[in-house]
């Protein structure tokens, strides 16, 4: 029977619960905490450090940028942000100093006497402020990065309605179960980095700019990170790796909550204006939209976060034009980065919401209108790339329409309830040229007692990689799943199999495992049973030193991508949601109860079902978050509230009964970590929307906002 499509047990599963599993802070340590001294205003020059003599800083090992001996700049997209800030500070909470000692406690004592003088420059601390030039704080324009595309050719306007609308949606903290940390181990002049995270080589890549040689990085087990945990732990790691220079000892720097989610990247929050052109019945036939987003102080990921959200601006409607202008602005507050959806829940709240107010325009059922503009076979989408993906999505909505009775619960008008769906996609992998510029590589080696060992960069961060990728190398060779060896990744050992982001691990990876794998069933020749693999493992070990098996990632034939014009196949592939939600209002308080709610995906063959409905579930959960309860709040650039006494996100009671469905799981494993992200929010307002009649345009969709809308 085959393996794939079986919900194996998490191999990981008994470590977690039992409490076996050691993450960073768990590990051995004997050495120093590290703590950082951030700067306390959001834009100004540095003038002078002061220690108080009164102190004794004897014990301390302090370190500022002058002990930098590589590059001053954590190197993503572009070389600005620096490590340490040398005369500038951008953002409340930019590291300047770090701080080492054996006490936790004196460490606290000692911040206390460290005294900063900054001149103060007037900061730039909202979109708008940015967007108007209050202050240029970057470049002539306060821009980042612009992106416009436009596909297809305007048609009279004369007959058709239109319809103009914004919407917006908020910052959102990832709040990953285990905080940002790292550890380095120190021997003998060598450093080794130890900490959670996704992507060790990005961590390696940015302790080479640091020190001008590769260090040793290993992944701990990872307690979540959903994109948080992307590009931040390059700063942790050079913070541990420059102290335990200095210190010649290990050294440990732990964010408590407060900390990660003060200073740590958001969700970069979104303003979306759509202006629509649709006949009587409801049929699209002109798109313009404006994105804008908020980068925060310093690029990071924000250029493809930017992307990923115009190639998702339109979803799959069939419409013959669309224009679109996309903006990032730099602001004074933390920078935002990388977060589950990467740009398209934003960008999927814009359309789905606004599909629902040509409904209302028109006064007819939201399906209606989708319906009338669903895909088909000579549809291309915002970037002229046929969609090709128009008849799985015609069966999913139809599914979806089916199976929550939507037509008659739409139908009743029940004071006080109503029900909202969202229709849309996700692009897998890295977007445009983004994969063939990783050049990713997967080895699998073959040991003497038949063990095949997968040696990858990609990580396990609670979504279950440790399972699924030994499950789908297991069924390509016949071997029961404890005969494939898969462990947490170190860049000395491993190969570069591109980070653990953008919904590639199995889409990506895992057919990159499955080449490798049948390069080596091919060499052993046929078997029946384990016994005559172990035969075939030894007759070809002895013959051939050749243990190691490599795929190399190779562009498919059906991409072709101009990063210029903004044009092509964003994507080797889509997967595709349809969400309902049903809401309930307590007239008397205003919240808001999901009660009901159906998610359909069809991201063709599930490796791990039951796996793949966690990931789903998660998803909802944190959807529900976006939709209803998370909001952070900004006061003069600093965050305000960064504790979960005040950071509001839901429980397990406030989520509703889910019902999860997957359809053409024949066809190949597309992504599934990002999509359920990306709809509920959008489903949820559109049914709030249904219930009171009023549009609900902007998140978080808080009590305080019912209750304006209601009055």
């Amino acid at each position: 029977m085959s393996l794939v499509g079986q919900s194996v047990e998490r191999v990981d599963a008994a470590s977690k619960a039992d409490g076996t599993l050691r993450y960073t802070n768990d590990l051995a340590f004997n050495g120093l905490y590290g703590a950082i001294v951030r700067s306390e205003v959001a834009y100004g020059k540095i003038l002078s450090i002061h220690f108080d003599e009164a102190f004794d800083f004897s014990e301390f090992v302090i370190v500022d940028h002058r002990d930098i001996e590589g590059r001053n700049v954590n190197a993503m997209l572009t070389d600005e942000q620096p490590f340490l800030a040398e005369k500038t500070v951008r953002f409340i909470g930019e590291p300047i100093l770090l701080l080492a000692h054996w006490s936790k406690k004196m460490l606290q004592e000692a911040m206390k006497h460290i005294h900063i003088e900054y001149e103060a420059l007037e900061p730039v601390l909202t979109m708008q402020e940015s967007i108007d030039r209050k202050h240029l704080i970057y470049g002539d324009d306060n821009i980042f990065k612009t992106i416009r595309t436009v596909k297809g050719e305007e048609p009279d306007y004369a007959h058709l309605r239109s319809l103009e609308k914004t919407y917006t949606t908020p910052h959102q903290e990832q709040l990953y179960m285990e905080t940002q940390r790292m550890l380095a181990r120190y021997n003998n002049g060598s450093i080794k980095i130890i900490g959670s995270m996704q992507c060790p080589f990005y961590v390696e890549s940015a302790l080479y700019e640091l020190t001008g040689k590769k260090i040793e990085v290993e992944q701990a087990p990872t307690g979540g990170a959903f994109g948080g945990k992307e590009d931040y732990p390059s700063l942790m790691a050079a913070f541990v790796y420059l102290l335990s220079r200095k210190a010649k000892t290990d050294v440990k720097i732990v964010y408590d909550r407060a900390e990660d989610i003060a200073f740590s990247t958001k969700r970069h929050p979104s303003r979306l204006h759509y202006k629509s052109y649709f006949d009587e019945n409801g049929k699209l036939h002109a798109l313009h939209i404006e994105i804008k987003i908020d980068g925060g102080a310093y690029v990071t990921l924000t250029p493809v976060v930017l992307a990923r959200a115009v190639l998702h601006a339109a979803g799959f409607y069939d419409c013959e034009f669309i224009k679109v202008d996309a903006s990032a602005y730099a602001t004074n507050t933390p920078p935002n980065g990388a977060f589950r959806g990467f740009g398209a829940p934003q960008a999927i709240f814009g359309i789905e919401r606004h599909m629902d107010d040509i409904a209302r325009e028109l006064g007819c059922s939201p399906v209606e209108v989708r319906e009338r503009n669903l895909p088909n076979s000579r549809s291309v989408s915002v970037t002229g790339a046929k969609i090709e993906e128009h008849a799985r999505l015609k069966e999913l909505f139809e599914a979806t329409r089916e199976a929550s009775g939507f037509d008659k619960k739409y139908a009743a008008n029940t004071p006080y309830r109503g029900i909202g769906m969202a229709l849309f996609m996700h692009g897998g992998g890295f977007t445009g040229d983004g994969e063939i510029l990783l050049a990713s590589k997967v080895w699998l080696d073959l040991h003497p007692d038949g063990v095949v060992e997968i040696k990858i960069g990609s990580v396990e961060m609670g979504q279950g990689t440790l399972t699924a990728l030994p499950q789908i190398v297991a069924d390509v060779l016949g071997l029961p799943m404890e005969m494939v060896r898969y462990h947490v990744p170190n860049t000395a050992q491993v190969s570069d199999s591109g980070p653990t982001v953008a919904s590639r691990t199995v889409m990506i990876v895992g057919k990159l495992l499955v080449e490798a794998a049948e390069s080596l069933r091919d060499v052993l020749g046929e078997y029946g049973s384990l016994s005559e693999y172990l035969e075939a493992v030894k007759a070809y070990l002895k013959e051939n030193p050749q243990s190691r098996f490599q795929a190399d990632y190779r562009k498919p034939d059906n991409i072709q991508w101009d990063e210029e014009h903004f044009y092509g196949n964003g994507y080797d592939g889509y997967s595709l949601g349809c969400y309902v939600a049903e809401v309930e209002v307590d007239p008397v308080d205003y919240r808001v109860h999901v009660s009901n709610f159906y998610a359909y995906n069809d991201v063709g063959q599930v490796v791990n079902p039951k796996m793949a409905e966690g990931q789903v579930e998660g998803g909802v959960a944190q959807g529900i978050g976006y939709a209803l309860y998370e909001r952070l709040v900004h006061q003069e650039g600093r965050v305000r509230n960064n504790h979960l006494s005040d950071y509001i996100v839901p429980l397990a009671a406030d989520l509703p009964e889910l019902h999860i469905g997957f359809l053409n799981k024949d066809d190949a494993p597309k992504g599934l970590g990002e999509l359920p992200m990306n709809g509920p929010a959008a489903a949820i307002a559109n049914a709030l929307t249904h219930a009171l009649d009023t549009a609900f345009d902007d998140l978080t969709i808080t009590p305080e906002k019912v209750e304006e809308k209601c009055r």
